[in-house]
């Protein structure tokens, strides 16, 4: 468990607040857990949050803003690593630091050995220092008389001897370029650096070596299966959906991801293979009521390309990933601008003429069929579910489940499961895992429903991301901006 402390300046000196889990607000009004003498603060001007080792701050719609290390704060939240500088009104400052607990009792015990060892060295008159040293000496010897001889036999031969050591990693799932190697058959070539030099780092994806290589969060490098997805085996399926779940969630989760567990990785394969499947269909492009789910898949991606640069504008303007929108939009609506279901939802979003005008200025709820007006109003109410939530790598999927199942219901679950699961991590995952515990209405409508959401969101995220490795000649949807 890591050490948050926000230390800030007093006229007294500096002073420290120890940041648990939860949060602690800033501003000059009594709603603040701190308040400062600062004319440039609102009443309630910013929160810091903190998940387990996951730490952010959120400006609360404040008149000057927020600001890490110069920059404004995100819409939907920055994270915060040690060393930050967060400045708040006309010159109120904060700074950061994140250590480990742990860390810091070693580097005391460890200068406590140190003492130990010279106040012996002392009392002993040095007498224990000469042995280490001559232990030196003898080893400078022996490494001189070694590099002699090595460069006897090196010169002593007409041609120098070459050993090249081609490296090998352990690698669980059989892939094309293993299946039929006699020799080292359960093991895959390391791939060597990409020929411009550039890093490979977590979450890119490079071509090396007429392979496709992913670079996992932990840094682990992965050489994904070849060829169309439904031709794999089912054991490359389950790596290539492992490995693009996690690249979806860090996408969203502000570039970092928590292990997405397997049983989720089992479920999100379930609906991608669905969701494949349709690929195959005979070309039907509609979006009416009782027929637009039956459309062929590639058509809807096809829809998805028209409708994706709107939802990419509206939700880049809000400081938001576009992904989060384009693909809660498919699983709305599979971008039907005027998809009516039979609870009297419409539009990409599927909003109710009830809560259209809490997202839309001219709060008329015909504009619900307006692409570009359903987008922004999208945009806006994701933006709220993610403060709500927060900006943390699992709390995203927790705003995005909140969009089917409403924040009360999916709040009403978090914290039965949370008191009933002791020391799991506040995710979606977590919800899924222990559904048995919820109960009433909202648990009915989460076992029911909402379950499927977040598992059918990473499937579509995985198509529409990749749609060449599905055999569709189209580029990502998110790269859609015209």
């Amino acid at each position: 468990m890591l050490e948050v402390i926000l230390t800030y300046p007093t006229d007294e000196g500096s002073r420290e607040i120890a940041l648990e889990d939860g949060k602690v607000s800033f501003g000059r009004g009594s709603e603040a857990d701190y308040r400062f003498d600062d004319d440039g603060l609102s009443r309630l001007h910013a929160t810091i949050h903190r998940e387990g080792d996951n730490v952010w701050i959120l400006d609360e719609n404040s008149t000057n803003g927020s600001f890490v290390n110069g920059e404004p704060v995100s819409p939907n939240g920055t994270v915060l690593y040690n060393g930050d500088k967060i400045k708040i009104g006309h010159y109120t400052t904060l700074s950061i630091k994140i250590s480990s607990k742990q860390s810091s009792q070693q580097t005391n015990n460890s200068d406590e050995k140190a003492k130990t060892v010279a106040a012996s060295g002392a009392d002993s008159q040095g007498f224990p220092l000469l042995i280490p040293l001559a232990l030196v000496g003898f080893a400078l010897l022996v490494i001189s008389i070694s590099a002699v001889l090595i460069g006897v036999k090196v010169l002593g031969n007409d041609e120098p001897e070459i050993v090249q050591e081609t490296p090998y990693e352990d690698y669980p799932t059989e892939t094309p370029d293993n299946r039929n190697d006699n020799k080292n058959s359960n093991k895959t070539p390391k791939p060597s650096a990409s020929t411009d030099n550039s890093p490979v780092t977590p979450g890119n994806t490079e071509t090396i070596e007429n392979k496709t290589v992913e670079v996992t969060n932990s840094g682990t490098t992965v050489v994904l299966p070849k060829g169309k997805y439904q031709d794999m085996s089912e054991n490359d399926k389950n790596t290539y959906i492992a490995v693009k779940a996690e690249k979806i969630a860090r996408i969203i989760g502000n570039q970092k991801s928590d292990p997405i567990p397997p049983e989720a990785v089992k479920e999100i394969k379930m609906y991608v293979n669905g969701y494949a499947s349709r690929l195959n269909k005979a070309k039907k492009d509609s979006c009416e009521q009782s027929g637009w789910i039956s459309s062929d898949f590639t058509s809807v991606l096809n829809r998805a390309t028209k409708t994706s640069p709107l939802v990419v504008r509206s939700f880049l303007t809000e400081g938001i990933r576009a992904e989060i929108g384009i693909y809660v939009a498919m699983i709305e609506g599979e971008h039907c601008p005027c998809l009516t279901s039979n609870t009297g939802a419409k539009g990409m979003f599927q909003f109710l003429a009830s809560s259209w005008g809490d997202y839309d200025a001219d709060k008329n709820p015909n504009d619900r069929c307006n692409p570009e007006k359903s987008a922004a109003a999208g945009a806006k109410y994701l933006k709220s579910l993610i403060a709500r939530y927060g900006t943390a790598p699992d709390s995203v999927p927790l705003a995005i489940a909140s969009f089917n199942s409403g924040q009360g219901n999916l709040s009403q679950n978090l914290d039965k499961v949370l008191a009933g699961a002791a020391g799991q991590n506040r995710s979606f995952w977590t919800l899924a895992a222990n559904k048995n515990l919820m109960q009433g209405g909202a648990g009915k409508q989460f076992s029911g429903e909402n379950i499927k959401y977040v598992p059918k969101f990473f499937a579509t995220a995985i198509i529409g991301e990749n749609p060449q490795d599905f055999g569709v000649n189209l580029q990502p949807l998110s790269t859609y901006t015209k």
